[in-house]
């Protein structure tokens, strides 16, 4: 918790002794530590060695900067140094106001300058002061005071600074509030269905009263005009940060509360100093009994009830222990080590959609709000204890929720004549053309892809075909679409919101995109890459068709894609000319979908496109998941992730997530991406014979493929050593198994 503990005294004084017997090492910086590590003891003129006090620029500076970063998150944190001095007190004193630190001094000035010197004598040799260093120290002590605001305490008081129990049996009821995120009118609702707010209740609210909710303002207004009642706490959540940046005229990294909530509270006129009293109330946690139950109420939920709340860091609290994905097992944890009176209530997380109550003695309050979910409350009588729901009607849909990355001014490519898409694409920088007589490709260029530059167009031109004497779609592949956790609504905690269950999911094949349609002016068909119908890589593609597909069925396919204007998409899977991360027995092209020839993106069921696609002799994409819930979707996404999964016995790239209202997004999975870095690490050890990124390498097969890859740098001809990762990963097997 925000508790600094100064200890001031000389040294000699027992400091150190008392930390030790205290058990508050773990939590304490000391001077003299950070001194030994910037140097060893050194030897003194009268033949001792001491303590060196000649770095203690960067001493300070160091401990300084720790402080600050223990700060930040809320650490319980103790100073052991002399602090003889009010400048040097008075710093901690700032710091502590800023960070809404409790700050105390544990006073050892009371000790007898003789009993000093007498245990000075009996430390350590390299620990011991000059006597005459003792006499300056106490000269101070006399005469530099301890700064106001800080509370002093006798080392034997201790036990009077640490978070106690609170006794509220003598409310008629206690109201936990749960994640609020700028819903106030399901808030008054919840309030008014109770009566409003009583003298003889209490209310707890558990954190995170703005952002994605558009009643921020409301929220606010009425926090305001509760925030000095005796029966409201408020507890802080970790969006209210970004509402202290606001109010203390700093700039926070949420574009969330810039572009949306910051806007609307300057709009309303609200007041800084009245939000920075605001947050002040703000508590770390609730930790109380009631009748014979006791009941922790965070944020973000603990696993435990540790004896000395004090010593968990506010951050924890606040976040939460484990990851954000760990909440159920958090819930049984603590179900699981605390006594059977002992109660659990937080809010924050729930990305498995839970009920409100997880387990016996767990109550979750993270309800989704804001989305239409609903407020969770959580009421405690003599009576018991009784979860209340309040569905929430008034929110914005998640979809509408600000992006990252900048946005292109240009009329959107849907919903337009082909001629205007045309004009709007080629204005587009961020949008390459290559012209192929009357057909030009449109694809977006490394700067879009590199600077994440992905709006309606930028999205839309990957594959895409058009006839620009015509004015027509030619051939198409997909709209761009992203992985998992790539884009602000790709995050794994907003799929929950975003996916229509059910939801299928598709082997993703690890090749490259090969697109099939009909050429009017050839009277032929059109095969292309991504982006060009002569590179490399269409020929490659044309080749693999011929070589497996019957001209018979070529014939076919041509008539298809003109008399039903639709394009045939492929990976192409070509282990002779352009073999990728994953080793497949031989080069095939998997028909992805059927896309029709439209601005606006269309493609066939998957049964459909099966029952054509056999009718060609074409091998489809494989369908291996559908998931039915959310609940499931977070095992499958969970289980799917664990580093040695194999899909039915093979290694494969990932998988593509399409939910019931054609939503896409993929996943990449754990041995792709690490032998996908590999390559990149291969290709520069080989040219140079090392890497300059080693702290990447953080795993033993990391740092062991690297250390073989290394000599081949040292080959009579680098030319002759394989390139791709798929043929050099089974060198370095074949070695290893040799080894």
């Amino acid at each position: 918790m925000r508790i600094l503990l100064l200890l001031r005294g000389s040294a000699g004084c027992g400091k150190s002794t008392w930390i030790e017997q205290n058990g508050l090492k773990p939590y304490t910086l000391a001077a003299d530590d950070i001194r030994l590590l910037c140097q060893s003891p050194i030897l003194q003129a009268d033949g001792t060695v001491g303590i060196s006090q000649s770095n203690d620029n960067i001493v300070w500076k160091t401990l300084f900067n720790i402080l600050e970063v223990r700060m930040q998150r809320g650490d319980f944190t103790v100073i052991d140094a002399t602090n003889s001095k009010t400048s040097e007190m008075n710093r901690y004193k700032e710091m502590c106001e800023t960070y809404r630190y409790r700050m105390y001094c544990v006073d050892f000035t009371h000790i007898p300058i003789e009993e000093v010197k007498r245990r000075n004598a009996g430390r350590e040799e390299f620990k011991r002061v000059p006597e005459r260093a003792i006499d300056t120290m106490y000269a101070r002590f006399a005469t530099q005071k301890i700064p106001s605001g800080i509370k002093v305490i006798q080392p034997d008081e201790l036990d009077t600074i640490w978070l106690r129990m609170f006794d509220m049996s003598q409310y008629k009821k206690i109201h936990h509030i749960g994640d609020i995120h700028g819903c106030n009118t399901v808030l008054q609702k919840y309030l008014a269905d109770n009566g409003g707010i009583k003298d003889d209740e209490m209310y707890i609210f558990v954190g995170d009263y703005i952002d994605r909710g558009i009643e921020n303002v409301e929220v606010i207004q009425f926090l305001l005009s509760i925030m000095d009642r005796k029966n409201v706490l408020m507890l802080e959540g970790n969006h209210e940060r970004w509402l202290w940046l606001w109010a203390s005229d700093c700039v926070g990294r949420s574009q969330e509360f810039e572009l949306v909530t910051r806007p609307a509270l300057e709009a309303a006129g609200i007041s800084k100093k009245s939000v920075r009293q605001l947050y002040r109330k703000f508590g770390q946690c609730a930790y109380y009994k009631y009748g014979e139950n006791v009941y922790l109420v965070t944020h973000g939920g603990l696993s435990t009830l540790p004896e000395n709340l004090s010593f968990v860091a506010t951050e924890q609290m606040i976040k939460g222990v484990g990851d954000y994905n760990a909440i159920e097992k958090v819930s049984d944890t603590f179900f699981d080590t605390t006594l059977d009176n002992c109660y659990q209530i937080h809010g924050h997380r729930n990305t498995k959609q839970m009920s409100v109550q997880a387990n016996d003695r767990v109550f979750n309050l993270e309800g989704q709000v804001e989305f239409g979910g609903c407020l969770r409350c959580v009421q405690v009588d003599a009576e018991g204890i009784h979860c209340v729901e309040v569905k929430n009607d008034v929110y914005r849909a998640p979809e509408t929720a600000p992006e990252e990355g900048p946005k292109q001014g240009d009329t959107p490519v849907v919903n337009i004549p082909v001629e205007d898409v045309i004009v709007s694409l080629r204005r587009n920088r961020y949008i390459q053309e290559k012209k192929f007589g009357n057909i030009s490709s449109f694809n977006y260029t490394d700067k879009a892809f590199e600077d994440r530059i992905w709006d309606a167009q930028t999205t839309k031109a990957r594959g895409l075909y058009l006839d620009t004497a015509k004015n027509r779609v030619v051939a198409r592949s997909y709209d761009k679409f992203f992985n998992i956790n790539e884009r602000p609504e790709t995050k794994f905690e907003m799929l929950q919101h975003k996916l229509q269950f059910p939801v299928t999911a598709y082997v993703k094949e690890n090749g490259f995109l090969g697109i099939v349609s009909y050429n009017e002016y050839e009277d032929d068909l059109l095969t292309a890459s991504k982006s060009t119908l002569d590179s490399q890589y269409a020929q490659w593609f044309r080749g693999m068709l011929q070589q497996r597909v019957s001209a018979e069925n070529l014939e076919k396919i041509k008539l298809y894609c003109k008399e039903n204007q639709v394009s045939f998409v492929f990976e192409c899977v070509d282990m002779e000319n352009d073999p990728h991360i994953i080793e497949y027995p031989e080069s095939r092209p998997y028909l992805l979908d059927i896309v029709r020839n439209s601005m606006v993106f269309s493609k066939y069921d998957y049964d459909a496109m099966c029952h054509i696609a056999n009718q060609f002799g074409l091998t489809t994409k494989e369908k291996a998941f559908e998931i039915a819930s959310w609940q499931e979707f977070y095992d499958w996404y969970y289980d799917i992730t664990e580093e040695d999964y194999e899909y039915q016995g093979r290694k494969i790239e990932g998988f593509v997530i399409e939910d019931s209202a054609g939503y896409m997004t993929k996943l990449k999975l754990a041995y792709y991406n690490f032998w996908k870095y590999m390559r990149s690490v291969s290709r520069e050890a080989i040219r140079k014979g090392y890497i300059t990124r080693t702290a990447s390498l953080t795993t033993p097969l990391a740092n062991e493929y690297y250390a073989w890859v290394r000599k081949l740098h040292d080959g009579e001809d680098l030319d002759k050593v394989p390139k791709d990762i798929c043929t050099l990963r089974n060198m370095f097997y074949r070695d290893k198994s040799a080894r």
